[in-house]
């Protein structure tokens, strides 16, 4: 989106779509956590170290505000590390330090997992039974 932005000469247009879709995705599930590490991929294109460092910083401070909640609700640590668990964004590290920069092998698994597990992933598993049911 930032790069159609800065390439077209149509920029109102794409400056509207990039405010819709940011006031869309408070609704979404990530939300408003989501917008810095949109901010740090797209910052540290092809820059693996900086996107780890940045990943690293943003997840530390999830983590201390999950703490922190922890501590001032007094429900337990247990408790908010496991409901606030937006600090688990960490694990993208190993994934972002494997990425070679090529594209995979096609294979049978990722044409079934794409077609199956994506859809049943973006609705509730029941939605899903009900669906498959009453077909």
């Amino acid at each position: 989106m930032l790069e159609l932005f800065r390439e077209n000469k149509h920029k109102i247009y794409y400056l509207i779509l990039a405010i819709v879709l940011l006031a869309a995705s408070l609704i979404f599930e990530g939300g408003v956590y989501l917008w810095p590490v949109l901010l740090i991929f797209y910052f540290g294109y092809h820059k693996p170290t900086a996107q780890s460092i940045g990943i690293f910083v943003w997840c530390l401070l999830l983590f201390i505000k999950a703490v922190m909640t922890g501590i001032q609700t007094k429900t337990g640590l247990y408790s908010a590390l496991t409901f606030d668990s937006e600090w688990m964004m960490i694990s993208v590290l190993p994934f972002i330090w494997l990425y070679n920069g090529q594209r995979g092998k096609k294979s049978w698994i990722t044409k079934y997992f794409t077609l199956y597990h994506l859809p049943c992933s973006l609705m509730d598993f029941d939605d899903f039974k009900i669906f498959v049911y009453q077909i």
